[in-house]
């Protein structure tokens, strides 16, 4: 008979993990915490230490001579987030800020109206505790990113070079095909699990129009791949293993974790330092040069609206002095997710042990990524898809659906106890280029406080409207040779809230669409290059004072952003490096 895992099961199996990190086991990867001192000055001083200020602080720490001064307000990332089976457990825990979004009866009717928003409150920021995959966009983003700000280097053409400089890649098949796109000797290990299980998989979706790639992080645009990890020698490649750890014990590399930055100083327009908060000490850090604001899409708007960079009437209503009056919080956008689960393969029930019981340190079940274009003639994907196969009689349903994606256990346990007995296919579709916008926005100024976040998820009637279109789409591999023998079906669609509605209608799928919604934490925007930032990602009108993250993306890849996040971090400081003469 199938199990199911529990929500109160999944945090008792917390609860070690953050006794073994409070135990310090794991810290000799790490920086060393920096010693601290009141009034102390630095070259540059990185607000956050997640993707891109490990990036960043890497880069500017290389010279050996520039003092680099990074402040993460999480810890170190325990050992268990190196470790790929492990993910699971991270979501609600203690290295993550587990925001969630305003009220929103319409759009996060499957998460008890409202969305949660993983962000990861660590060293390597989301990036230490996010799935792995690696996916890069499409060079039409790239290229509309230029267009948009008036500056081609910003060109697909022009930032290839650093996704290569950033990249350690291990696949020699890749490499012997689309060598050219990839780099080998940089900090970050990418590599693939090709798993047999998906072959017929692949075959049933390139039976409908969708062709099987070997790379979509290369020049194939549209298509089903096996997918690419961040992800080396069994160790997940947050950037704060894969950038920090090697140049840890540089001299000029201070790292203090822990430490909460509450305000950027300012002498008139100019950014001159910071104050923080560690192990309950006030501290001020002044730079010598600048100031990189890295603390994500949520904290970094944040940040700048307590230090009176965003919105006149808002920052006035909380009695802050506005400094620069700047759409701070704006355009906040996300790739808006509804899951479907397909029954597969039927078997006569018997225990079944998982591949992650046998070696936990791979990648527990195949993963398929996709960039699905709905005219097939196309290389413009409309939707992508994350599809994760699991094996009969393994409980992986529930927690995917309910730990890590934020639906109701009762839509998590009715999947996982439909699937009984067969293999599954849970495939997250979303929406690549949706029209409605989010905003973050201070709830105090308390800097300790959350911030407000709204998704803004189908405030635009068009993205509902393409969704049902994607999902239409999609199902249509229930149609293939390989599905029709095998008898495979989607879950779940005996929903009671979707009665008054005839099964496979558009307002079915409305329905379906609204009851399934869930975020990919895919959230960039706030801090947008051409609104708040110029294309070198200086903060309008003042000094000193830069965003390096995914807030000053204008509008989102083809893809999950993390590998552009990247890339645009190593972009930057070369920037940063070339402004500072260094």
């Amino acid at each position: 008979m199938g199990s199911t895992i529990s929500s109160d099961l999944l945090s008792a199996t917390q609860i070690p993990v953050e006794v073994l990190n409070t135990a310090g086991i794991g810290d000799f990867l790490w920086p060393p915490q920096a010693t601290l001192q009141d009034n102390a000055t630095y070259d540059y001083i990185v607000v956050g230490g997640g993707s891109a200020g490990c990036v960043v602080s890497r880069r500017l720490a290389e010279s050996k001579s520039d003092s680099v001064l990074v402040l993460e307000a999480g810890g170190n990332p325990p050992l268990a987030a190196m470790i790929f089976s492990l993910f699971v457990l991270f979501p609600h825990s203690f290295v993550d800020y587990d925001y969630v979004s305003t009220r929103d009866e319409y759009a996060a009717r499957g998460q008890d109206n409202f969305t949660m928003i993983t962000a990861g409150k660590m060293l390597g920021g989301s990036d230490s505790l996010n799935h792995f995959v690696h996916t890069r966009g499409i060079p039409k983003d790239y290229n509309n990113w230029a267009k948009m700000v008036g500056d081609e280097s910003w060109r697909y053409e022009n930032i290839l070079k650093y996704f290569v400089k950033s990249e350690r890649l291990d696949d020699a098949e890749i490499l012997r095909k689309y060598g050219e796109f990839h780099g080998t000797d940089g900090p970050m290990g990418i590599s693939r699990q090709p798993e047999q299980e998906v072959v017929n998989i692949l075959k049933a979706f390139a039976e409908v129009g969708n062709p099987t790639v070997l790379d979509l992080n290369a020049n194939k645009t549209v298509g089903y791949s096996q997918s690419q990890f961040m992800y080396d020698n069994y160790k997940r490649q947050t950037p704060a293993y894969s950038y920090l750890t090697p140049i840890k014990d540089y001299a000029n590399l201070h790292v203090s974790t822990n430490t909460m930055v509450t305000r950027i100083i300012f002498e008139g327009n100019a950014a001159v330092g910071v104050e923080a908060i560690n192990d309950g000490k006030r501290y001020t850090f002044r730079a010598n040069k600048e100031i990189i604001m890295s603390a994500g899409v949520f904290n970094t708007p944040k940040l700048l609206m307590l230090s009176g960079i965003g919105p006149k009437d808002h920052l006035e209503s909380f009695n802050i002095e506005v400094l620069q009056d700047l759409p701070v919080g704006e355009n906040l956008i996300d790739h808006v997710a509804v899951t479907v689960l397909h029954k597969l393969k039927q078997y006569i029930p018997v225990p079944n042990v998982p591949k992650a019981a046998v070696n936990f340190l791979r990648v527990p079940f195949p993963v398929l990524t996709s960039l699905v274009a709905l005219n097939k003639s196309r290389t413009c994907p409309n939707y992508q898809t994350f599809n994760l196969f699991f094996q009969h009689d393994v409980p992986f349903v529930t927690p995917t659906c309910n730990t890590v994606f934020g639906l109701r256990n009762e839509i998590c346990d009715r999947w996982q106890k439909e699937v009984i007995s067969r293999d599954s296919l849970y495939s997250l579709l979303t929406l690549l280029q949706p029209k409605s916008r989010g905003v973050v926005r201070l709830s105090d100024t308390d800097p300790s406080a959350d911030p407000i976040i709204t998704t803004g998820y189908y405030t635009k009637s068009d993205d509902l409207e393409n969704m049902v279109t994607n999902v239409k789409d999609y199902i249509t591999v229930g149609e293939s040779s390989y599905f029709q023998q095998i008898g495979a079906e989607i879950a779940g669609l005996d929903l009671p809230a979707c009665a008054e509605f005839e099964q496979g209608s558009d307002d079915f799928w409305k329905c379906y669409v609204l009851e399934h919604t869930t975020s990919t934490y895919h959230f960039v925007g706030t801090s947008a290059m051409g609104q708040v930032v110029d294309s070198k990602l200086r903060v309008k009108g003042l000094e000193g004072i830069r965003v390096v993250d995914a807030s000053v993306m204008p509008n989102i890849v083809h893809g999950a952003p993390n590998a552009a996040v990247i890339m645009l971090a190593e972009k930057a400081s070369d920037m940063i490096k070339n402004d500072n003469n260094n």
